[in-house]
């Protein structure tokens, strides 16, 4: 899949997101920062191969259009964060809410010439979700607590939007067979992620720290725990979570996790019918690297990813890369 493709979804999302955004909104004070991004994964984003050696397999496309900032979500104050205040610029211990629209796109390997995957391959699968996340903010820990409701099979828009990108640019594109696909299902995912943060430089200029995190997810699309570190350096390193004053920014950053898979359904298949499948292996791991620049209230990104094969006829590892964009507002 080819970056015409990241662009039409990136488009078509972002067109919905007003809508389902507004419906999301909280109150919001006035002081606190509130930023919309635009993120896509994407294979076609391995900038350092040839444009026809680019992987278009696994999870070969995703999207996400993200409201986060304001005061945490309805449904959360009573339990999570109770009593704190919502984040503002220069908070310590406060709490803040996010919400998410997003596409993900999973594919198997095929050739040029052919749409049809090897035996042993994965399924074709869609999975179009929104999501809410609660937030507890301190300086050195971030607690998140997140709900993602979403659905699988045709109502997931997957193979509409492929073969539209697909039928754009198609000698850039391979050819994709979607009537072996992952089948309608409604979704849910409980997901809790708690973050630490170790200061390791801290001066008006550089900066640098460590943030080792673990998250478990529960659901019918999938369930498993991971555990992963990240660091990063910079000039004018900003707070990984805290709002903060804008100051223009240029951050590297590095990361490794590993996750423990007791269920994906994107290779398990349907959970109450019959689908294609090939089954799960137990543990996944992966790394990233990424760069990213702020200036002002406009903030952009480069981040690549590679990950370990998630069924037993996978490639060993597969790469993506992601490209992010952002606005802040209120800071």
């Amino acid at each position: 899949m080819r970056s015409l493709n990241a662009l039409a979804r990136t488009l078509c999302l972002a067109a919905l997101a007003a809508p389902i955004g507004a419906a999301f909104a909280q109150s919001t004070p006035a002081s606190s920062p509130r930023t919309v991004a635009v993120r896509a994964d994407n294979d076609a984003f391995d900038f350092w191969m040839p444009p026809w050696n680019r992987p278009d397999e696994e999870y070969t496309s995703g999207v996400r259009v993200t409201y986060d900032g304001g005061d945490s979500p309805l449904w959360s104050r009573r339990w999570i964060g109770r009593g704190l205040a919502a984040c503002t610029i220069g908070a310590t211990v406060c709490r803040t809410g996010r919400s998410e629209l997003g596409q993900d796109i999973y594919t198997p390997s095929v050739s040029v010439d052919d749409p049809h995957a090897t035996a042993g391959s994965r399924p074709n699968a869609g999975w179009l979700f929104v999501s809410q996340t609660a937030r507890i903010l301190r300086d050195d820990r971030s607690d998140d607590f997140t709900v993602t409701l979403g659905v699988t099979g045709p109502p997931s828009l997957g193979r509409q939007m492929q073969h539209l990108a697909h039928s754009v640019a198609p000698e850039f594109n391979r050819p994709t067979d979607w009537s072996r696909q992952i089948a309608f299902e409604p979704g849910i995912i409980v997901r809790y992620e708690q973050q630490r943060r170790v200061t390791l430089v801290d001066d008006e200029t550089i900066g640098m720290d460590l943030i080792p995190r673990a998250a478990i997810d529960l659901g019918n699309i999938a369930s498993n725990a991971e555990l992963g570190v990240e660091t990063r350096i910079g000039w004018h390193l900003a707070h990984p979570w805290l709002p903060d004053a804008a100051r223009p920014e240029i951050a590297l950053s590095g990361g490794a996790w590993g996750r423990g898979v007791a269920r994906d359904i994107f290779v398990d298949g349907n959970t109450f019918r019959d689908a294609p499948s090939v089954g799960h292996r137990p543990f996944v791991a992966g790394g990233d690297v990424g760069l990213d620049l702020r200036y002002g209230p406009v903030s952009l990104g480069y981040h690549v990813t590679s990950e370990s094969r998630a069924y037993d006829q996978a490639p060993m590892w597969h790469p993506w890369a992601s490209m992010i964009g952002a606005v802040t507002f209120d800071r």
